[in-house]
This record gives structure tokens, C-alpha cells and sequence, in this order.
């Protein structure tokens, strides 16, 4: 924010849950007032029942390119979803879309069978994965039964370049005890600040429950003690925990980038300026 504001730089998320509109507090999504200080885009895209691709985002993000493009304006991109950088960076395969009755056959494994199935016909995806993301398995195992051609196989030979292929990327690299507070405080700042109301509003619309948009991290801890199936103490320690490994998750992945510089940072202090002035330089050029 301080950035884009010194800068007259607009703001788009690469985030996953962001683009669903009702989820608020637990995405940590920019407040109305951030929004209208300094423009933010690729957020509140969709309802929380609707379904939002690699692909989708990224037909998304093209016009938002040309937007920007034609009134002059340069963007920072922020966002720890590894995907949307992927196919914003490497570009996206070019396989078929999934097909429903093979994905709605292939959720009838569970996550562990599926994690075992993707390693055995497909162990160089396999190890770059997240073998946690069920919706990232079902479609590299339904692109392989529909076209005989692991996901491996397409990404390698028909992929093209994304748009943002030539971007320079910044990592914020904390340390990890350092992210495990930030974390924890994250979580109780949502907790006080509506998040259970937020909740209650989302399980009142009919398709919530199974919906894309309530797999987001935390909701269903949140709901479980909403409807008193836990208590409030255990889904923030869940909440907490299963964030954390996330984010080991993503670091996991970002170090497997090429052509990055990391920037070390604590997320419980100011930005150092490190961050300022690579930012500052890139902004500028």
C-alpha cells in the first residue's frame, strides 16, 4: 500500500480466495477504505458457489493487463497463490478442461489414495505438488485419463509463456518463528473482527457447504465452533496450525522458482527497505 500509493501504482491480488466476494475477514482482503485509497483489482470476482480456474483467472487478469496498459498505469502483483504465479509467469497447459463425471469419479478417492495414485503415474508433477490440494490432484489425474497424457507431459510440451513471463518477483522471505507469531496474531485479529459473523452469513446462502469458496483456510474450524461443535480456543489452534503448514507449503514452493530475488523480512515489523527500494527501482524503470 505504501508502495503503490508513493509510486501511483495499483494493487492486484494473486489470491485464490480473494476472488470470492462475501469472504472478507478470513481472506484478510483489503477494507473498502484500502480499496479506495489505492485501486485493487482481481478480488470479489465471483460468488462463493462458482467455481474459479487457473484458466478463468487468468482470462481475468489479460483484461486487467489491457486496462492498465491503456490508462498508463503500473500494477505491483501480490499473492502467495502458487498456481495463479505460474500461470501468470510459465503460462498455462494446454490441456482439455476437466471433464465432471471423471472429476466427480476421481473425489470418490480419499485424499491420501489420490496423493498415492498421482506419485505412481505421474511422479515429477507429483513432486512439485501440494499432495494436500485435492482439486489440483483431481485435475492432473482426470487430464491423464482423458487424454492418456500425464500433466507432466503437457505442461512440457504445450505450455506457453504467460503474460507476466518477463515480471521481475520479489519473495518476502521470514523467518519461521517469526511467521508462526504473525500468524497467531492474524488469526485472533480476525476472530475479534467478525469473522464468526462472517461465517454465519456464508452458511445461510444454499450451496455453501462443499462450495470452492469454503475451502479456504479456516471457515471450516470457524463454522465448527459456530455451531458449537468445537470451541473457540480449538478452532483458532486449528486455524493457526493449518496455516502455518501452508505457508511452509508456499515458501516450499517459491524457493523452486527461477529468476527471483528474495527479500528477507519480518512480517511483525515495518517493511524494511530492502523491499522499498527493489520495489521502488522496478516501479520506476
Amino acid at each position: 500500500m505504501a508502495l503503490a500509493r508513493e509510486t501511483g501504482a495499483e494493487i492486484v491480488s494473486v489470491d485464490a480466495f480473494q476472488v470470492y466476494r462475501g469472504l472478507d475477514v478470513g481472506t484478510a482482503k483489503p477494507t473498502r477504505g484500502e480499496q479506495r485509497d489505492v485501486p485493487h483489482h482481481l478480488i470479489d470476482l465471483v460468488l462463493p458457489e462458482e467455481a474459479f480456474t487457473a484458466a478463468d483467472y487468468k482470462r481475468s487478469a489479460e483484461k486487467v493487463i489491457v486496462d492498465l496498459a491503456q490508462r498508463g498505469k503500473r500494477a505491483i502483483w501480490v499473492g502467495g497463490t502458487g498456481l495463479y504465479h505460474r500461470v501468470m509467469t510459465k503460462g498455462l497447459t494446454q490441456a482439455p478442461p476437466t471433464d465432471k463425471d471423471i472429476a466427480d469419479e476421481i473425489e470418490k478417492m480419499g485424499t491420501l489414495e489420490m496423493a498415492e495414485e498421482i506419485k505412481r503415474v505421474d511422479p515429477d508433477w507429483a513432486e512439485g505438488a501440494d499432495l494436500k490440494n485435492r482439486r489440483r490432484m483431481v485435475r492432473a489425474l482426470a487430464v491423464l485419463r482423458q487424454t492418456g497424457r500425464t500433466m507432466t507431459d503437457w505442461q512440457r510440451k504445450e505450455t506457453f509463456p504467460g503474460p507476466l513471463s518477463k515480471s521481475k518477483v520479489y519473495v518476502l522471505v521470514p523467518k519461521m518463528e517469526n511467521l508462526t507469531r504473525a500468524i497467531a496474531q492474524r488469526v485472533d485479529v480476525m476472530l475479534e473482527g467478525g469473522w464468526a459473523d462472517e461465517v454465519r452469513l456464508l452458511m445461510q446462502r444454499e450451496g455453501w457447504r462443499g462450495s470452492p469458496g469454503s475451502r479456504a483456510i479456516g471457515y471450516a474450524e470457524v463454522e465448527a465452533w459456530v455451531e458449537g461443535r468445537i470451541r473457540r480456543d480449538e478452532a483458532r489452534d486449528k486455524i493457526v496450525t493449518n496455516t502455518r503448514a501452508y505457508a511452509r507449503r508456499q515458501l516450499t514452493w517459491f524457493h523452486g522458482l527461477t529468476n527471483f530475488q528474495a527479500i528477507e523480512t519480518d512480517p511483525q515489523r515495518q517493511p524494511s527497505p530492502a523491499i522499498f527500494e527493489a520495489l521502488r527501482a522496478t516501479l520506476s524503470a
